[in-house]
């Protein structure tokens, strides 16, 4: 296994334990042996554990954010630029599920989101609201906070992509958890549409 495998291992399952214990809760040692590594390969390859935590969240986030900047992108007006940037972010979600896990120990004890995430969270929120306030410029949108639009639409995904699989257990939909997934997106957007619209229906 040479230096770049390595590397990728100790990060994938980086991720994977973070999310599952958190910071605090994965060891090096098992990263390491979940990486087939030996015991220095984690100051060798990233320079310590948080450096190696650091990397994680800048790839998982900065590939959020990078694919939630194209979605604002698309050609179309602004109801449509909020549909591609709600598809893109249940697409997300559902392709890394493990992704909300990697903040949420933090936030369950207290020491609030890492820093290395906040300028992702940031393009986020910055996409959004710039999508929100072309609409309104161009008379495609009512009046509105583009911010709260912006959290309005994260957190019903982020909601989802936490509970999603439970409430697919709850509903007893036989484990098919990407067509609850997909009705959930429609009803997102269906909402989002008409609130930003005519305000006709609260998100």
């Amino acid at each position: 296994m040479n230096d770049t495998d390595t590397a990728d291992r100790l990060l994938h399952e980086a991720r994977r334990l973070f999310a599952e214990h958190g910071y605090r809760g994965a060891s090096i040692r098992a990263i390491t042996d979940a990486a087939g590594a030996n015991l220095g390969a984690v100051t060798y390859h990233y320079g310590s554990k948080a450096a190696l935590h650091r990397a994680v969240l800048e790839r998982v986030f900065g590939d959020l954010a990078g694919r939630v900047e194209e979605a604002a992108r698309v050609p179309g007006s602004a109801v449509d630029r909020l549909h591609s940037l709600v598809r893109t972010l249940f697409s997300f979600f559902l392709e890394a599920p493990d992704t909300p896990r990697l903040i949420l120990h933090q936030l369950v004890t207290g020491e609030g989101i890492p820093g290395p995430v906040l300028p992702f969270l940031r393009r986020n929120l910055g996409a959004i609201r710039t999508v929100v306030a072309d609409g309104m410029a161009a008379r495609e949108i009512r009046p509105l906070d583009p911010t709260l639009v912006a959290f309005t639409i994260i957190s019903q995904v982020v909601w989802f992509a936490i509970v999603g699989r439970e409430i697919t257990r709850v509903l007893d939909e036989g484990g098919d958890h990407a067509r609850l997934a997909a009705q959930i997106e429609r009803h997102v957007t269906d909402v989002v549409t008409r609130f930003v619209t005519d305000g006709s229906t609260q998100p």
